[in-house]
C-alpha cells in the first residue's frame, strides 16, 4: 500500500510503545462503526462455518479450534479498513467486501500455518498485508521492525488472551447464576480447572458462542493495538513525523512563497532602475534604500527565527538579614526515622513469635517414627535375577562347564549372579534395585566384611571390562575366582 503521508487522520510523532498500544485504543473507538461492522460480516459467517463443523462432528472444542486457528483471516479485515481510516479513507462495508482482494491476496495461507503460532501476530501483520514482503523479505523486514518493539507486540497477545478468557468464564459464571441449580447438567469450565474432567468434556456450543462473542470484540482492538505498534515503528525507523512537518510547513508557506517572489522581482526591478541612466529631474524617483527593504520584508509572519537556549543562573538567596532558617526539613526527617522505627520493631516482634513458636514445636511431643518397612531383596539386580532358585543347584560346576565349552563371558556371568545372590539372601545385605555397581559395592563395605569386599570388588572390575569393553578375562582369572568364591559364600549360599 503506498503511504499518503498527506492524508494522515492522526497526530503522527514518536512515542513509547505503550502509549502506541493505546493509540491503537483511541483509533478503534473513533473508526468503531465502520471497522465492527466490516469485522462481522467476515466474522459471523467464519463463526457459523465453525459452529457447524463442530455440531456435524458432534465436538464443541472442534468449532473452538477451528475459529481460532481462523482468526488471521479475520484480522485482515480489520487491518484493511483501519490502516485506510488512518491515511483519510474510511471504507464501508460494501467497499471493504470489493476490495476482498486486496487484504486476502496477501500471504492469506502463510497467516494460516507458519505464523499461525507467532506471538506478535498482529504487529507482523501489515508486513505481509500492507507492504507486500514475502518469504525472506518478509523475515529481515519483521526482524528489522520487531527490535526493540516485538517484546511489546507479545505482551499485548498476551492481555488479549487473558481478556478473552475472562470473557468466557465470565459468561460462563452468569450462566450458572441465571440458571437454576436442577437445570444444570455437567461441570463449568471453573470446575474443570479443579477436577478431573477434560476440558473437551465439558465444553458445549455455548462456550463457543461465548468465545465466538470474546473474539469478536477483543480481535479488533488487538489488529489496532498492533498496528499502531508498526506505524510508531516506521515513524521512529524512517521519520515519517519529520516529513509530515515539513510537508504541513510548505502547504502553509505555499501563498507566502508567492508573496516573497513578487517582493523578489520588485527588489530586483529597483535596482535595475537605480543602475539605469538618470532621467530628467522632473520624472526621478526617490531611491528606496535595498537593506531597508529587505529587513521589511524579513518582518513578515512567514519568516520567523526563534532561538531557544538554556543557560543556568543563580538563584536570588532568600536569607535576608534577620530572617529565620526553615528547619521544617528536621521535623519531616524525625518523622521518617520514629516511623521506620515503628515498622523494624513490629518486624522484630513478628520474628520472635515465629522464633518462640518454633522452638515451642521442637520442645513439644513428637509423634514416635513411623515403623521401618520390613527389606525385601529386589527379584533383580542389574538385569540378573537373584532368587536362590534361579541359579543351578552345583554353581560352581557349571561355572566350569561354561569354561569347557569357552563360554567364558557367560561363565562370568553366573558366577556375578551368584555371588549377587550370596550377598543378598546369605549375607543379608540390603541391596536395592536402584542400586549401581559402585553403591552396591559401597553396600558391602558398609557391612563390615572386608574379604568379601575385597572380592567383590574384583569381580565387578572383571565383569565391568566383559560387559562394557568386551575385554574377557583369562580363563584362568575367572578359575581363580570361582575359587575364591567357593571359600567366601558357598557355604552361606548353600545354606
Amino acid at each position: 500500500m503506498p503511504v499518503q503521508l498527506d492524508k494522515l487522520a492522526i497526530a503522527l510523532r514518536p512515542r513509547s510503545a505503550w502509549e502506541s498500544v493505546d493509540l491503537g485504543v483511541g483509533m478503534l473507538r473513533e473508526w468503531w462503526r465502520p471497522l465492527y461492522a466490516s469485522f462481522a460480516v467476515v466474522f459471523l459467517p467464519v463463526a457459523a462455518l465453525c459452529l457447524w463443523a463442530g455440531w456435524a462432528a458432534g465436538r464443541a472444542w472442534l468449532a473452538m479450534a477451528l475459529l481460532w486457528w481462523l482468526k488471521p483471516l479475520c484480522d485482515r479485515v480489520a487491518l484493511h479498513v483501519v490502516s485506510r481510516a488512518v491515511f483519510g479513507e474510511v471504507l464501508g462495508v460494501r467497499s471493504t467486501l470489493a476490495q476482498a482482494r486486496d487484504w486476502l491476496a496477501s500471504g492469506l495461507v502463510g497467516a494460516l500455518t507458519l505464523g499461525r503460532i507467532s506471538m506478535a501476530r498482529s504487529f507482523e501483520l501489515p508486513v505481509t498485508q500492507l507492504e507486500g514482503q514475502r518469504w525472506r523479505a518478509a523475515r529481515a523486514r519483521r526482524a528489522l521492525l520487531g527490535r526493540r518493539t516485538r517484546g511489546y507486540a507479545v505482551w499485548l497477545t498476551i492481555a488479549c488472551l487473558h481478556f478473552e478468557a475472562v470473557f468466557v468464564w465470565s459468561a460462563d459464571m452468569l450462566g450458572n447464576l441465571l440458571v437454576p441449580a436442577q437445570a444444570q447438567q455437567g461441570t463449568s469450565i471453573w470446575e474443570a480447572m479443579f477436577a478431573d474432567a477434560a476440558f473437551g468434556d465439558v465444553l458445549g456450543y455455548a462456550d463457543f458462542c461465548a468465545y465466538a462473542a470474546a473474539v469478536f470484540v477483543v480481535e479488533p482492538l488487538y489488529v489496532a493495538a498492533g498496528f499502531a505498534l508498526y506505524l510508531n515503528r516506521r515513524t521512529l525507523l524512517e521519520g515519517w513525523d519529520l516529513e509530515v512537518g515539513l510537508r504541513r510547513i510548505a502547504a502553509q508557506h505555499a501563498p507566502a512563497a508567492g508573496a516573497v517572489a513578487s517582493a523578489a522581482a520588485a527588489l530586483l526591478a529597483t535596482a535595475l532602475l537605480a543602475l539605469a541612466p538618470a532621467a530628467p529631474a522632473e520624472a526621478q524617483v526617490p531611491a528606496k534604500d535595498p537593506r531597508r527593504e529587505i529587513a521589511e520584508v524579513l518582518k513578515a509572519p512567514e519568516f520567523p527565527h526563534e532561538r531557544e537556549t538554556r543557560r543556568w543562573r543563580r538563584r536570588p538567596s532568600d536569607d535576608a538579614p534577620g530572617a529565620a532558617w526553615d528547619l521544617s526539613w528536621l521535623r519531616a526527617v524525625g518523622y521518617a526515622f520514629a516511623k521506620s522505627s515503628e515498622v523494624a520493631l513490629w518486624i522484630a516482634v513478628a520474628v520472635l513469635v515465629v522464633l518462640a513458636l518454633w522452638w515451642g514445636a521442637r520442645l513439644g511431643p513428637r509423634a514416635p517414627p513411623a515403623p521401618r518397612a520390613p527389606y525385601r531383596p529386589p527379584p533383580t539386580l542389574f538385569g540378573m535375577a537373584l532368587a536362590p532358585e534361579t541359579l543351578p543347584a552345583d554353581l560352581p560346576a557349571a561355572v566350569r562347564a561354561q569354561l569347557a565349552a569357552g563360554r567364558v563371558r557367560e561363565a562370568l556371568a553366573l558366577l556375578y549372579r551368584g555371588t549377587l545372590s550370596a550377598l543378598v539372601h546369605g549375607r543379608g545385605i540390603e541391596l536395592r534395585a536402584s542400586d549401581t555397581e559402585g553403591e552396591a559395592l559401597a553396600r558391602v563395605r558398609a557391612h563390615g566384611e572386608d574379604a568379601a569386599a575385597q572380592y567383590f570388588d574384583e569381580l565387578v572390575q572383571h565383569w565391568q571390562s566383559a560387559a562394557y569393553a568386551r575385554r574377557l578375562p583369562p580363563a584362568a582369572e575367572v578359575e581363580r575366582l570361582l575359587a575364591a568364591y567357593g571359600e567366601r559364600f558357598a557355604p552361606q549360599g548353600a545354606a
